[in-house]
């Protein structure tokens, strides 16, 4: 195991991959270039429902965004009049599901963000992309114990 300043420069550039993907900015300027009119807190919101299904029960959604309920709840409430999500009651739970423009909104925003991705690895050789894509994959693996994509029951519990 390498430590000290490979670790350090790993975790900084970690770091700054999160920080510059996660930008409300670059959110809003990827979503805006797909037509996607949503704010930077929907557009993780779609996100979230989009790589979990399209759907999670409020409370997880909440978890998930790192909101409060009650922030969530009027969340939801402008994702639902702006037509991209639909809350279902179950009991006392409120499952929030995206409708079929939510999905195409979800859609659009994942393959633009392939397009950045894209992007990115303009001057890769397709040698160096499949390395990346094998040593990311162990990475985030061994980081959260499953596949990247994948997402287990116990995470949405």
């Amino acid at each position: 195991m390498t430590v000290g300043g490979d670790v350090a420069d790993i975790h900084e550039a970690l770091v700054r991959v999160v920080s510059a993907w996660s930008e409300s900015d670059l959110q809003q300027q990827v979503a805006d270039a797909v037509d996607v009119a949503l704010d930077p807190s929907a557009i993780r919101a779609l996100y979230l429902l989009g790589r979990n299904g399209g759907s999670l029960r409020s409370g997880e959604l909440a978890a998930h965004a790192a909101m409060s309920r009650p922030t969530t709840s009027k969340l939801v409430a402008r994702m639902t009049a702006q037509g991209v999500v639909d809350p279902v009651r179950a009991g006392r739970r409120v499952e929030v599901r995206l409708t079929p423009a939510g999905r195409r909104a979800y859609e659009r925003l994942v393959s633009a963000g392939h397009g950045l991705v894209v992007d990115a690895l303009t001057d890769w050789s397709p040698q160096e992309i499949e390395g990346f894509r094998r040593q990311l994959t162990r990475f985030v693996t061994a980081l959260s114990g499953t596949e990247p994509g994948v997402t287990t029951k116990e995470e949405t519990s």
